[in-house]
C-alpha cells in the first residue's frame, strides 16, 4: 500500500467541506508496526460546520501523530539496516461526516518528527524519500560513523553506489530493498580509504549525492555529534578540533536561625540547599565548507541531540551563518549543555 510521507513538526491538515450544520468526522488510526494497522481508530476528532460563510472545516493531526514518534540512541550501521519503527508512526485518515456514512477521504500516511521551512509552503515533501542535504561531510578516518536514512516509494527500483574517494577501491552497489531503511556514510571496504561518494537512484534516475571525506584528527579528541534533522531522522557531524568543558554549581542559600540565644559559633548561620551542578563544553567543527551552514541551522532547531552518546541541549542560541564570501575558514563553535544535573536527583 503506498504511504504519503508527511512532516509532524510542521502541521498537516485535513480539510473537509459540508453543509451547514453537519458534523464531520475524522478518525485516526495510528501505529508504529507496518504489519499492525489497528482494526479500530485510535482518536476520533470532530467539528460542525458553522456557517453558510465556512463550509469546510480543518484538523490539523501533526500533534496527535508525534505521541507515536521517538527517538533515544543512534545505532551505527555499516550495511542497509531497517529503520527503528519508533522513529516513524503510521497514520490513517478516515473521513465522514454526519448525514453519510460513505467514507469521503481516505489516507494513508507514513510520518517523521521533521518539519518544513515557512518559505517552503505547507508541509513540503520534496525529494524528502532521501531525508539528508546533498553536500560534503566529515568523518572520523576509519571509523564506521553515521547513517543515511531513506523511505521508499510503493513503486520504483531504489539503488545506492558506493564510490571509493581513494579512484581505486571498487564500487558498492546496494539494492534499497527495505521501505524504511538506512545505510552507513562510508561503506566497509572504503573505511581507511579516503571516504565515499554516494549516489541514490529511483529506476535509474539519480536522486541525490553525498560525500563522505574521511578525516584524521591527531591533535584532539573529536567527539560525534548525533542529532535529529529536518527531516525527522538521525544525522551524525563530528567536531573534531579543541573543545573545553565546565561546571557550574546551583544552591539555595537562608540564614538559619540559632536554637538558642546562646548560639554556637562552629554552627552554620548560612547554610546551603538544593545544592547541584550542572556539566557543559564548548566545541568545534574546524574548517567546513559553505553548506555547513544548513547543518548548523537544522542543529540549532534539533529537539534531540547526542554528544558522544550522552543526551545534550544547546547553550548556543544564536550562530552567524557564514558564507565563503565573508570567512574564507569557517569554524563553527557551539556549546552544550549535558541534559541532567551532576547529582543525581531523580525521583
Amino acid at each position: 500500500m503506498p504511504y504519503t510521507k508527511i512532516n509532524t513538526r510542521s502541521p498537516f491538515f485535513v480539510s473537509q467541506a459540508a453543509a451547514v450544520g453537519e458534523t464531520v468526522t475524522v478518525n485516526l488510526f495510528l501505529w508504529n508496526d507496518p504489519a499492525s494497522e489497528p482494526a479500530s481508530s485510535t482518536k476520533v476528532l470532530s467539528k460542525k460546520i458553522p456557517s453558510a460563510s465556512l463550509l469546510t472545516v480543518n484538523f490539523d493531526i501533526s500533534p496527535f501523530i508525534n505521541q507515536y514518534i521517538s527517538h533515544s540512541v543512534f545505532t551505527p550501521v555499516s550495511t542497509l539496516t531497517a529503520t527503528d519503527v519508533s522513529t516513524y508512526a503510521y497514520c490513517r485518515v478516515k473521513v465522514t461526516k454526519s448525514s453519510s456514512a460513505v467514507v469521503l477521504q481516505d489516507l494513508n500516511l507514513i510520518a517523521y518528527k521533521g518539519y518544513g521551512y515557512f518559505e517552503d509552503g505547507k508541509n513540503p515533501a520534496g525529494q524528502a524519500n532521501v531525508m539528508l542535504d546533498e553536500g560534503e561531510y566529515y568523518m572520523l578516518k576509519n571509523q564506521n560513523k553515521g547513517g543515511l536514512y531513506y523511505h521508499e516509494d510503493a513503486a520504483g527500483d531504489w539503488t545506492a553506489t558506493y564510490t571509493c574517494l581513494d579512484g581505486t577501491t571498487a564500487d558498492v552497489n546496494l539494492d534499497l530493498n527495505i521501505a524504511n531503511g538506512y545505510i552507513p556514510y562510508i561503506t566497509t571496504t572504503h573505511l581507511n580509504q579516503g571516504g565515499s561518494i554516494v549516489t541514490i537512484l529511483k529506476d535509474s534516475v539519480l536522486q541525490k549525492t553525498f560525500t563522505f571525506r574521511e578525516i584524521c584528527e591527531p591533535k584532539y579528541t573529536p567527539l560525534i555529534c548525533d542529532f535529529v534533522n529536518r527531516y525527522g531522522v538521525w544525522q551524525t557531524i563530528v567536531f573534531f578540533k579543541v573543545s573545553k568543558s565546565k561546571m557550574t554549581s546551583t544552591e539555595t542559600v537562608f540564614n538559619m536561625m540559632p536554637a538558642s540565644v546562646d548560639y554556637s559559633v562552629s554552627n552554620n548561620i548560612r547554610q546551603t540547599f538544593n545544592t547541584n551542578g550542572q556539566e557543559s563544553i564548548i566545541v568545534n567543527t574546524g574548517w567546513v565548507l559553505e553548506h555547513y551552514s544548513e547543518v548548523i541551522k537544522q542543529l540549532l532547531l534539533s529537539n534531540t541531540i547526542r554528544l558522544d552518546n550522552k543526551p545534550v541541549v544547546l547553550n548556543t542560541k544564536s550562530v552567524s551563518l557564514f558564507t565563503s564570501i565573508n570567512e574564507k575558514n569557517i569554524n563553527y563553535t557551539i556549546e552544550f549543555n549535558y541534559a541532567n544535573n551532576i547529582i543525581n536527583t531523580i525521583q
